[in-house]
């Protein structure tokens, strides 16, 4: 899948968009057996910097595929992933003033690892954390592990909420 400009861009004011792409990492629970009675959620991976969590994810760059932007994530966090990562959630976050950019951003899945299986990676300006369901400050997630765990299709977000149900009903 290609993001393909307007042949017209040229002549509209589109306000500025950044393409992201980002990868749900589970980490299994730790009794499985638990996990099926109980209910409960695997933890997700997320990147924390400036105190603020999100999946590990990039900027899609001029002529990225989404796919190959999805490798190059995995690359940095040293896990393998299919040639074509599932598609789990598309997430439209609207531009607010001059302030943000709009994003739109393809979720896709980074598969299951172990709990300690970032522990070599070089610390930085950021820190990697696993995260329970209710701890996941994009909304988007849920919808992504929702569509992951039971099969569904991959939502269509506004906002972290599926269109219809976001701020402006």
């Amino acid at each position: 899948m290609r993001i393909v400009r307007s042949v017209h861009a040229a002549h509209q004011a589109n306000p500025p968009r950044e393409v992201w792409v980002f990868l749900l990492v589970r980490c299994p629970a730790e009794d499985p057996k638990y996990f099926q009675s109980k209910g409960l959620w695997p933890r997700v991976l997320q990147v924390v910097r400036d105190g603020w969590g999100c999946p590990p994810g990039v900027i899609v760059q001029a002529g990225e595929s989404i796919p190959d932007a999805a490798h190059r994530v995995a690359d940095a966090l040293g896990i393998r992933l299919p040639k074509e990562p599932a598609l789990l959630a598309v997430d439209q976050q609207p531009a607010i003033g001059s302030e943000q950019d709009e994003e739109l951003a393809f979720i896709l899945d980074g598969g299951t690892v172990a709990e300690d299986a970032f522990a070599g990676l070089p610390r930085g300006q950021v820190e990697i954390e696993w995260s329970a369901i209710e701890d996941l400050e994009r909304v988007a997630l849920v919808h992504a592990l929702r569509t992951r765990l039971l099969g569904v299709e991959p939502p269509l977000l506004v906002e972290g909420m599926p269109k219809g149900e976001g701020r402006d009903g």
